[in-house]
């Protein structure tokens, strides 16, 4: 089990009064006396996609915090109303210029070292480089390319760092 704590609410986001705790299902939990209402903390989801071309994989090297400078494999935050599989192929589109289909489940990872959603799932998909496309999203990396699977640069992310490894096993 990871060691991380959800966020620590003080106000009812429904009412503004203070949140009290009380125990709920064993655990303590905020609770709003006015509203009857009971936070439960909840994770939230990203994917990540592979992208393979021969021996290569594409790589992205954030521009921004966290891990700015460093590489990772194109991924982002799940949208409402999108699967994770879509929104590896949206990430890959907008962070990377590439169009993928058919993307092929890899692996699903809880996310420790991401501050902005700490304990989110990632879901890593791999998918064979098709065409270039428009990059979309400029702001969000300073730098990208094709790498040897067994030469990969230094990654940011825990769990890309987990992914590039099963990938350089031959586990994926």
């Amino acid at each position: 089990m990871l060691n991380i704590s959800p966020p620590n609410f003080i106000f009812c986001p429904f009412c503004g009064n203070k949140l009290s705790t009380r125990i709920e299902e064993g655990k303590k939990r905020k609770y709003c006396q006015n509203d009857n209402w009971t936070y439960y903390p909840h994770v939230t989801a990203s994917a990540g996609i592979v992208i393979f071309n021969g021996s290569k994989v594409f790589l992205v090297k954030r521009k921004r915090e966290p891990y700015s400078g460093k590489w990772m494999f194109p991924a982002g935050f799940i949208d409402f109303g999108e699967y994770p599989s879509e929104t590896a192929v949206r990430e890959a589109a907008e962070e990377a210029g590439k169009k993928v289909s058919a993307p092929e489940f890899i692996n699903i990872t809880q996310i420790e070292d991401d501050p902005r959603e700490l304990g989110h799932f990632s879901f890593f998909y791999k998918a064979n480089f098709e065409s270039d496309v428009d990059v979309t999203d400029k702001e969000e990396n300073q730098d990208m390319g094709w790498f040897e699977i067994q030469n990969l640069p230094e990654i940011g992310w825990k769990s890309h760092q987990k992914i590039a490894k099963m990938i350089q096993e031959g586990k994926v």
